[in-house]
């Protein structure tokens, strides 16, 4: 037989299982563990049962003999034929795709904006002097002058057209000169005058330039031999 039962106990709390402790031939060692059984099993019936499962037993002991290993998820056959093949995991790689020329992006950035020429808003304004409006002696016997500010004045002689009543007693259009006191006036800037400034502009980077590479393989596992463990008996 493929499969010796070597004992069978009763699983506390379960009437429907039962453990068996079986040895099982698994890549050339005879391997001692505990599994399960429906209880009802014995004898032939029992023996056919576990024969029947052989395949599952021995898989389940190379995974724990090599652990890590390619076919971990493998049917029994890849798994002793991966085994018999020097129980290597191939090398893993991938695929680092190519990468286009491009060149850096720039683009302009206004760091300050363009001013436009703006004239200046002129007023006017009466031109003043000081002028001495009288004096006094103080306590001290200091004299003190006083001051105002005043309105420099100048004469401006206009011609008008008045309507005047003759001795003959008919009203009249006549022409006349008038002369006046007017303050003189000076212009001053309310607002000055602003240069016209162009815009500052600045070029900033965007992207950086990349530089074209083939696609290429990567190593990402190297290939590895996975050490074979010891069985240690469960039971």
């Amino acid at each position: 037989m493929a499969i010796t039962i070597n004992n069978t106990r009763p699983i506390n709390g379960d009437d429907s299982q039962k453990w068996i402790e079986i040895t099982v031939n698994a890549d050339g060692d005879d391997c001692k563990f505990t599994h399960t059984a429906p209880s009802n099993l014995s004898g032939d019936g029992l023996q056919d049962y576990v024969d029947s499962r052989e395949n599952f037993y021995k898989r389940e002991l190379l995974r724990n003999m090599y652990v890590g290993a390619d076919t971990y998820n493998s049917s029994l056959e890849d798994f002793e034929a991966w085994v018999s093949a020097g129980a290597t995991n191939a090398e893993v790689t991938k695929e680092i795709p190519a990468i286009e020329a491009r060149d850096a992006v720039y683009e302009d950035v206004e760091v300050t904006p363009a001013i436009e020429a703006v004239d200046a808003v002129m007023g006017e304004r009466a031109v003043t002097e000081t002028v001495e409006t009288g004096s006094y002696v103080n306590l001290a016997g200091e004299t003190i002058t006083e001051t105002e500010e005043q309105n420099v004045t100048e004469e401006v002689t206009e011609t008008v057209v008045e309507r005047q009543t003759g001795e003959d007693g008919i009203t009249r259009e006549v022409e006349v000169e008038r002369t006046t006191q007017v303050p003189v006036m000076e212009a001053y800037e309310v607002e000055p005058a602003i240069e016209a400034v162009d815009a500052v502009i600045e070029q900033r980077l965007v992207s950086e330039a990349v530089e074209a590479k083939d696609a290429e393989q990567v190593v990402v596992t190297p290939e590895t031999t996975i050490e074979k463990k010891t069985w240690v008996d469960t039971h």
